[in-house]
């Protein structure tokens, strides 16, 4: 289990949700240093830039990232 520690002490965490068909679908929810279940999550936390595998799928990433963000 991992939490990446984004800007202003957000969280980063891994959620799943599970549809009525029976589908689970796995992604990430951000959790806000006032909820409840911060401290919870925060022992596992990483820097963002530790999380970063530096290879060349991330950076490829990042960049299509960075470009939509700043559109």
């Amino acid at each position: 289990m991992t939490a990446i520690m984004l800007a202003g002490g957000v969280l980063r965490v891994p959620t799943s949700t599970v549809l009525p068909d029976g589908t689970r679908i796995d992604g990430t929810r951000d959790i806000t240093p006032d909820a409840p279940d911060y401290d919870d999550w925060l022992p596992h936390a990483i820097d963002e830039e530790a999380s970063w595998h530096g290879d060349r799928d991330d950076e490829d990433i990042l960049r299509r990232w960075r470009a939509a963000a700043s559109a």
